[in-house]
C-alpha cells in the first residue's frame, strides 16, 4: 500500500515530484482506499519503482472522478494517470507509455444463464451492463455503440458492484463487461457475487498504459520514465508483481 502526500508547488516546478492519480477500483491495475487514499496495484508499484530509479518522489493526488483527471492531465495540473487503454482521441492529447500489462476483458453472467460466446455478435440481442465512463478499447466500444444494447451504470465503484449484482441476480440484465481479474476479485469479495461466473472466451485483450501530460512541468521526464518502464519489463519485474496479485486471496 502506498500513501499519498501533498506536493508543494515549488516541488512541482523543480519536477522532483510527479503528481499521479488513477482509478479507485480496477484490480489488479490500481485500487484506492476511499477512507485513507492509499493506493495499491501493479501500476502504483511500478510508478513508485520507476520514480525511485530516476530519483524523484511520487505524490498520489486525492481521489477524483476519472474524467476530471483527464481534464487535469490536459491542463498540466496532473502529471500522470495510472491505467488507461489506448484510444485515438486520448493519444492526440496525452503521451502514452508503452504497455505495462495486458487486461483481458470478459463477460460475467449469472450461473445457469451462460450462453455460447465465441464472437462479439453473440452478445447481440442481449442486455449488457458496464461501468459508467468505462472503455474497453476503441474497436469494441465502437461495435458496442453500433450493434449492442448496453447500459452504463453507477459512476462510483461501490455502487457499480451493488447495481451490477442486483441487475444480474434479479435477471434485469443478461451480462456484465469487466476486466477478467477485476470481475473475479468482485466474485471473491462481494456478498452474492459467487452466483456469477465468467465465460471463457475473452471479448478482447487490451494493453494497459500510463498517460502522461504534455503540458505539465514534468512532461520532459516522459522519455526517462519510458526507458525505465522498458527495463522493468525486460527484467521480469512487472510480471513478478503481477503474479503476486493473481494468486488466490491477493
Amino acid at each position: 500500500m502506498l500513501a499519498g502526500g501533498q506536493g508543494t508547488a515549488q516541488a512541482a516546478e523543480r519536477c522532483d515530484t510527479i503528481r499521479v492519480n488513477g482509478t479507485v477500483d480496477w484490480y489488479p491495475v490500481m485500487r484506492r482506499s476511499t477512507n485513507t487514499g492509499l493506493a495499491s496495484g501493479v501500476l502504483p508499484k511500478t510508478v513508485v519503482e520507476i520514480a525511485r530509479r530516476i530519483g524523484i518522489d511520487v505524490d498520489f493526488r486525492p481521489i477524483t472522478p476519472f474524467k476530471r483527471q483527464l481534464v487535469q492531465l490536459e491542463n498540466g495540473s496532473l502529471d500522470a494517470v495510472l491505467g488507461a487503454y489506448w484510444t485515438k482521441e486520448r493519444a492526440e492529447k496525452f503521451q502514452y507509455s508503452s504497455r505495462v500489462l495486458d487486461d483481458e476483458v470478459a463477460i460475467f453472467v449469472l450461473k445457469g444463464k451462460e450462453f455460447p460466446l465465441s464472437k462479439w455478435a453473440d452478445l447481440e440481442g442481449r442486455l449488457g451492463i458496464r461501468p459508467f465512463g468505462g472503455s474497453y478499447g476503441e474497436d469494441f466500444d465502437e461495435y458496442a455503440r453500433e450493434k449492442l444494447t448496453m447500459q452504463e451504470i453507477a459512476p462510483v465503484p461501490t455502487e457499480f458492484r451493488r447495481d451490477m449484482l442486483g441487475m444480474l441476480l434479479n435477471e434485469n440484465a443478461d451480462y456484465a463487461v469487466l476486466g477478467r481479474f477485476h470481475g473475479l476479485k468482485i466474485i471473491e469479495e462481494a456478498e452474492g457475487a459467487d452466483q456469477l461466473i465468467d465465460l471463457n472466451w475473452p471479448v478482447v485483450s487490451n494493453g494497459v498504459h500510463i498517460l502522461f501530460s504534455k503540458t505539465s512541468t514534468c512532461a520532459h521526464l516522459f522519455d526517462r520514465f519510458e526507458e525505465q518502464l522498458r527495463k522493468l519489463r525486460a527484467e521480469g519485474w512487472i510480471e513478478t508483481v503481477l503474479s503476486d496479485y493473481r494468486r488466490p486471496g491477493q
